[in-house]
């Protein structure tokens, strides 16, 4: 950014030398313009690397929670969570649902995440 500005500079310099009222007028103007387009240039690169800097700190956070979520089971532990579940067909819309076997002998009512129907009867 201070390449930009002090070219901008420099042009303003060189060019304040024309005598021409009309023509300094507008280079005036150009300048103008050019300078409230570095500024803006300038605020959005700030702008960016805060996003950029945020948006790192949200992927640690995630992939510690990613860690958290997912981590490593054995074998025992998945085939003993597999005992808990049953897969079962919804009767209206016929799609698998994982539900506990518990839940299941229990309940006489459970709705289908798919449909809401209960899942049990017709």
């Amino acid at each position: 950014m201070k390449k930009l500005r002090s070219e901008i500079e420099g042009l303003k310099n060189n060019l304040s030398k024309i005598q021409n009222d009309e023509y300094k007028e507008c280079f005036d103007k150009v300048f103008s313009i050019l300078t409230i387009m570095s500024d803006k240039i300038e605020e959005l690169t700030v702008n960016q690397e805060a996003i950029e800097e945020n948006m790192k700190f949200m992927d640690d956070d995630l992939t510690d929670i990613q860690d958290e979520l997912f981590e490593e089971v054995s074998i025992d532990e998945l085939n003993d969570m597999e005992d808990e579940y049953t897969e079962v067909n919804c009767v209206h819309c016929n799609k698998p649902i994982f539900i506990e076997q518990s839940a299941l002998s229990s309940n006489d009512e459970i709705p289908c995440p798919y449909c809401h129907k209960n899942i049990k009867s017709k």
